[in-house]
């Protein structure tokens, strides 16, 4: 009798487990993280700082819609105007997710911000520890510096990315099922 009842409570929590329909993995990059003079006017206090987020995203379950908002420092950032996503295997950028929603194996996306902006003080200190003669004020409207893999940089200024940790940025992940007309956003917390 008592394994009767061991059996049917199994089933019970078996079938009301909450099944993902899609998993999603922040990993630490091997993208290079930029500086660029985002402005023509010479005149601006700061420069653009372009870090990659590297996410795995593993579809699940039959998903007939897939979106991914960012928010940066409190900022609802629209793509593709703000933040750049794209395929890292073949390096596209990613505008609709619809082609990649039939595929049944992972896929690793990164997304950089267009204008994630620094002052040049900050931007001097990041590139200190170059040999070659660069100056962030030489820089002309487009250039850029290119300074080291996202996980190096990460081990190299953990006081800079410490501020970015304060704000609580988030990615938000909205996806809709096949046969169903709600759509289930999936919060995930950027770990900068």
């Amino acid at each position: 009798m008592n394994l009767y009842f061991y059996i049917c409570g199994f089933l019970i929590l078996t079938s009301c487990r909450h099944h993902e329909d899609i998993s999603v993995e922040h990993i630490i990059s091997d993208e290079v993280v930029t500086i660029t003079r985002a402005s023509n006017n010479k005149n601006l206090d700061s420069v653009c700082l372009n870090i990659p987020l590297e996410f795995k995203l593993n579809i699940l379950s039959d998903v007939k819609f897939l979106s991914i908002d960012c928010i940066i420092n409190n900022h609802y950032l629209s793509i593709p105007s703000d933040v750049v996503i794209y395929n890292k295997q073949d390096k596209k950028a990613i505008f609709d997710f619809k082609e990649y929603l039939t595929i049944k194996k992972p896929l690793n996306i990164i997304i950089r911000e267009r204008n994630h902006l620094i002052s040049i003080d900050d931007a001097e200190k990041l590139i200190k520890y170059k040999k070659e003669n660069i100056s962030v004020h030489n820089l002309k409207f487009g250039d850029t510096i290119k300074l080291e893999t996202y996980s190096q940089f990460r081990k190299n200024n953990p006081i800079f990315l410490n501020e970015f940790e304060k704000v609580g940025d988030t990615l938000i992940i909205a996806i809709r099922k096949k046969k169903e007309d709600i759509y289930k956003p999936k919060k995930i917390k950027i770990n900068w």
